[in-house]
């Protein structure tokens, strides 16, 4: 990396696309890595040293090509509404904000070609206007980018019923690599396995087609259990109905509801949120009537999308509203088994009673599956990875969310077919450096 590379940039590129002020450079240096206490110490300080903003093609093709050229770090981010420090420069150099480069380009039958700064909000209000929808979003899908959700991310509203990025999700992906000039091709199938969930550390996607499904007319409810245990009964039977048409089975234990404070729920009972098809309302409340839930919101499908909707309050906007009342809150990442997962959690909960649980009802690959994403106060490293520990130990394996390396946070396909396929794309080592453990410790 040479002194004038930021004279190439101004230079070369409209003013518009580059910003250098120290406040730009800390806002776009940064994700939602805070809700980790560990991740806040560890990533501190980290900033890019120039944000650049590509609005089309023509000026990512020649950003890329002057930071190749002068061999500067490259960190790529979308909308930054990631956890584990995705879009956090390690290493300074430039931040690829990807997030003007936004446009729905096409909505087919079945399919929309975006560009990866498109926030899945508007992709889904565009897809809904035709009579289809996305399959699955974030909870941050006003502001998420599609680039940015398959690129760290890994399912959310939707997955209970079409499953996670991993799952057909994503038909067909443009790749850059980062080379001088950039070399630009597309791929499909299999092929596009590498770059889900890899933080960017392969490539640059600059356009995507993704799947889309026939809309579906979604009521919002929020019903409430005395204890815990009919909560996630009902959770489960109604993930197994597939008479019901559903986008979101989220269930929280008590006293987790203290923190919706906008749905204005009873605080000593455990919580259901819903959205499923409006036809399915009678199933659904006889499988509620049945476990003794109480209906405390019914929102009618008309109401759909307008205001705060109670997806709001679930997958990782749960911690959110969570550390808005007490920040010393911080929350974990894990997978229960179907068939003990009320063992599972009687365990924790003996060992490490400040863990509140929230579990997420979903698929992959077919196959109905509980993910946790358990609430508790930090108290120190050592308690944190004692937990972690245990949850492993129990066979409910943890996605760390409190490192920001691609080992532990969770990775699709194995580190040495990941630095096979850097090489050829990155040739330099440039896109997001330290991420991705180096070859040499295989």
């Amino acid at each position: 990396m040479t002194g004038n590379w930021k004279a190439r940039l101004a230079e070369r590129l409209d003013p518009a696309c580059l910003l250098w002020d120290e406040p730009s450079l800390a806002k776009y240096s940064m994700d939602y890595h805070h809700f980790s206490p560990v991740l806040s110490r560890e990533l501190k300080d980290k900033a890019a040293e120039c944000i650049v903003s590509p609005r089309s093609e023509e000026e990512l093709d020649l950003a890329l090509s002057i930071l190749t050229d002068e061999r500067v770090p490259v960190t790529v981010r979308g909308n930054g509404t990631g956890n584990y420090g995705q879009a956090v420069p390690l290493t300074g150099g430039a931040v690829l904000n990807l997030a003007n480069m936004n446009r729905v380009l096409e909505i087919g039958d079945g399919y929309a070609v975006v560009e990866p700064g498109a926030r899945l909000g508007k992709i889904d209000e565009a897809a809904r206007e035709q009579g289809q929808e996305v399959l699955i979003m974030p909870s941050t899908f006003h502001t998420a980018s599609i680039g940015g959700f398959i690129s760290g991310g890994f399912g959310g509203i939707g997955s209970i019923t079409w499953g996670t990025i991993w799952d057909g999700f994503v038909e067909e992906i443009t790749v850059k690599t980062i080379e001088s000039p950039p070399q630009t091709f597309k791929l499909a199938g299999d092929e596009i396995r590498p770059y889900l969930h890899t933080y960017g550390v392969v490539g640059i996607i600059s356009e995507l087609r993704i799947k889309l499904a026939p809309r579906v007319e979604y009521m919002q409810w929020a019903i409430t259990f005395e204890d815990w245990e009919n909560a996630v009964r009902f959770g489960m039977e109604l993930a197994q109905d597939d008479s019901v048409k559903k986008r979101l089975v989220s269930v929280h234990e008590a006293p987790i509801a203290q923190y919706f404070k906008a749905l204005k729920l009873p605080h000593d009972r455990a919580a259901a949120l819903l959205e499923v098809d409006e036809r399915g309302e009678d199933a659904l409340l006889a499988l509620a009537a049945a476990r003794n839930g109480r209906v405390e919101r019914r929102v009618t499908a008309d109401k759909y999308r307008k205001g705060i909707g109670v997806s709001d309050f679930t997958w990782n906007h749960t911690t959110l509203w969570a550390r808005k009342a007490d920040t010393s809150l911080t929350y974990l990442q894990t997978t229960h088994n179907w068939d003990t997962v009320f063992e599972e959690m009687a365990l924790i909960k003996r060992e490490f009673p400040e863990v509140m649980q929230h579990l997420e009802f979903n698929k992959q690959a077919g196959k109905l599956r509980i993910a946790g994403l358990p609430l508790l106060r930090y108290e120190s490293d050592e308690r944190l990875n004692a937990i972690i520990a245990r949850y492993d130990e129990i066979g409910a394996p943890v996605s760390n969310p409190h490192t920001w390396d691609l080992e532990d946070g969770g990775r699709s396909y194995t580190r040495r077919k990941l630095w096979e396929l850097k090489r050829e794309n990155d040739p330099y080592l440039l896109l997001n450096q330290l991420k991705l453990k180096a070859y040499s410790q295989i």
